[in-house]
C-alpha cells in the first residue's frame, strides 16, 4: 500500500484490488514481444476503466435517481410533463459531470497501478545495487531478485524512468493508451 491507509484497507478486504495489482506487477514478466507490449497495454488500460467504471456507477445511479425525483420524474399531474421536458439541460449536465468524474477515477486507478510498477522497478534496482532498504513489495521480492540477475543498473534505471514518464504524461493529458503503450515498449526493451 506503500504507506496509503486507505489503499491498504482496500487490499486487505477486496480480493479483486489484490488480483488487480497482482496484475501489474507480473508485466514485467510478460514483456517479451512487442505483441506482448501491446497486449499487457490493454489489459492494464482495461482493468483500470473496469476499476474506475465499479467505483463510481453506484454514486452515478443514486445521483440520477435523487435528481430525477427533485426536478418531479414519476409525478403526474398538470405540471409534471412540462417539469419533465425542463430538465433534460439538468440531466445533461449530471451526465457531463459523472463522465468527467468516471475519468478521473480512470487516471487515479491508472496512476496507482503505475505506482505498483514502479515500486517494482526500484525493488530490482535497490537490489543490483545491495541498497541498504527493506523493499517496497515484500512479496514479489523473489521476482525482483531473479530480474536483478537478468538486468544491468542502467537497465533497471531506463524502466524505471520509462513508468515514471509514463505518469507525467498522464498528467499532461496524454491519452492514456498511448502513454502505457509507449511505456510497456520502453520497458520491453530496457
Amino acid at each position: 500500500a506503500q504507506g496509503d491507509v486507505g489503499r491498504a484497507r482496500l487490499l486487505a478486504r477486496d480480493p479483486e484490488a489484490r488480483k488487480r495489482r497482482d496484475a501489474v506487477l507480473a508485466v514485467p514478466r510478460r514483456l517479451s514481444s512487442v505483441g506482448a507490449c501491446f497486449d499487457a497495454a490493454s489489459a492494464l488500460i482495461e482493468a483500470t476503466e473496469a476499476e474506475a467504471a465499479a467505483s463510481v456507477a453506484e454514486s452515478d445511479a443514486a445521483e440520477r435517481a435523487a435528481l430525477e425525483t427533485a426536478l418531479g420524474a414519476g409525478g403526474t399531474g398538470r405540471g409534471a410533463a412540462g417539469a419533465a421536458r425542463g430538465s433534460a439541460g439538468q440531466i445533461k449536465e449530471l451526465e457531463r459531470r459523472q463522465k468527467s468524474r468516471a475519468t478521473r477515477a480512470q487516471r487515479d486507478a491508472l496512476d496507482r497501478a503505475l505506482v505498483d510498477l514502479a515500486g517494482f522497478y526500484r525493488d530490482v534496482l535497490t537490489t543490483l545495487l545491495r541498497a541498504p532498504v527493506a523493499p517496497v513489495h515484500t512479496d514479489t521480492a523473489p521476482l525482483a531478485e531473479a530480474a536483478a540477475e537478468k538486468w544491468t543498473p542502467e537497465s533497471t534505471l531506463r524502466r524505471l524512468e520509462a513508468v515514471l514518464a509514463c505518469r507525467e504524461a498522464i498528467g499532461a493529458n496524454v491519452k492514456p493508451r498511448i502513454a502505457v503503450e509507449a511505456m510497456m515498449l520502453a520497458l520491453w526493451r530496457g
